[in-house]
């Protein structure tokens, strides 16, 4: 059955001029506020959990309330974008992320402090959303996955730096004062966005009229757009769903200490960020479907051979390679599927980009969960997990074939 759409507005406005670098950086930085918010405080919760008089494990429902609030605002603000252009909205989500990083530094309770962080989160989510489809305005194809691909080096990088950064700037200002800190990069993010980035819609190519859920129960009868989003959602899943279970693994299983092995999650990360730099040229060379179909076939076979070479008792530079190879696979793929996904959804980028973003974080939280019901301390329930997530994403595209 097919599915009517609206008919796709003019070519994006810059497709015929190269990516710009410092653009693509730009975007990086607006849509790392959320991943540093994320990281920035984790090495703070012991003492966030102490000030509040409050167990541990209470504090990491604020982390829950962000991703939450990250979720849910994506679709709306995306439709917002659609209707009154990517500017607006984007600068309202940055100033309620300051505001709302400024109300958690001077919470009195945990239960204010989950209410500010879960609007710190929708206020986050406005650097994501809007950046996506700033890019899509702007460009398509592998022209699109070049600069997102600029984006994906800074996002990468800030879960390396954030939480040392936060441990250190722990002997310099309390956890208040790192809330402060983010309050600072929002506002100057606010500001920069509103002085130097330029609407990337006209008022010509906005919706109007339309009834509100409508780009989004369009989207949702997309073939092309769902089979690219689960597998976006899946290549995001590699290293959410590694990072799960890794310290238990390094620690229980190969007895490594906390620094130890936040240096080899540091080192896979690196990895990753690298391929998504190669994934333009390969999509521009190959195409998005053969280069996810190869990179999810090398990982089956890899996840194949290490399962029967180590089985349960893997040594620690067997899987340490294994890890770094996955990772690097789940970059090569994830920037090819994300700009597929937008490119397929033809009109209305903004919803197009709110509800990619959404509906990958429900596959990351959904695997990510999964993980942490199995058996913490053997490589192998993992690696399942992991093979799954490749095998989907290889079926998906074959299923799709040449119409994806």
């Amino acid at each position: 059955m097919t599915h009517a759409s609206p008919a796709p507005g003019p070519a994006p406005s810059h497709a015929s001029a190269e990516p710009s670098l410092w653009l693509g950086i730009g975007f990086g930085f607006l849509s790392s506020l959320g991943p540093v918010a994320i990281d920035l405080y984790l090495p703070a919760m012991p003492g966030m959990a102490q000030a509040l008089a409050v167990e541990n494990g209470a504090v990491q429902r604020t982390l829950s309330a962000f991703f939450l609030g990250l979720a849910l605002a994506q679709i709306p603000l995306g439709m917002l974008g659609d209707r009154f252009g990517r500017r607006r909205p984007l600068l309202a989500g940055l100033a309620l992320f300051a505001a709302a990083s400024i109300a958690c530094a001077l919470a009195t309770s945990l239960e204010q402090l989950i209410l500010f962080r879960f609007a710190q989160g929708m206020g986050a989510c406005a650097g994501t959303s809007s950046v996506r489809a700033m890019i899509r305005d702007r460009h398509s194809g592998h022209r699109a996955a070049r600069l997102m691909a600029f984006t994906f080096l800074i996002i990468g990088i800030s879960p390396v730096i954030a939480p040392l950064a936060g441990s250190y700037l722990l002997e310099l200002t309390s956890w208040r004062g790192l809330f402060l800190l983010l309050a600072c990069g929002g506002g100057v993010a606010t500001l920069a966005a509103g002085l130097t980035l330029p609407e990337s819609l006209p008022p010509a190519r906005r919706s109007h009229g339309q009834p509100v859920l409508a780009p989004c129960l369009r989207l949702l009868g997309n073939r092309a757009f769902m089979s690219w989003t689960l597998v976006a959602g899946l290549a995001t899943t590699i290293p959410f769903a590694f990072v799960t279970a890794a310290p238990f693994i390094y620690s229980g299983g190969f007895g490594l200490d906390a620094r130890s092995y936040s240096l080899l999650l540091a080192l896979n990360a690196v990895v990753s960020i690298g391929a998504t730099q190669f994934a333009p040229g390969l999509m521009r060379t190959h195409g998005a479907r053969r280069l996810v179909t190869g990179a999810a076939l090398v990982a089956i076979g890899a996840t194949a051979a290490f399962a029967l070479l180590a089985g349960g008792h893997a040594p620690l530079p067997l899987f340490q390679l294994y890890a770094m190879l996955l990772f690097a696979l789940s970059g090569l793929i994830l920037t090819p599927a994300a700009t597929s996904a937008l490119d397929a959804a033809a009109g209305g980028a903004g919803a197009a980009a709110g509800l990619l973003g959404t509906l990958q974080l429900a596959i990351t939280a959904l695997a990510s969960g999964t993980v942490s019901l199995l058996p913490s301390f053997s490589v192998m329930p993992l690696v399942t997990v992991l093979g799954t997530s490749f095998t989907i994403m290889w079926a998906t595209m074959m299923a799709r074939g040449r119409r994806v």
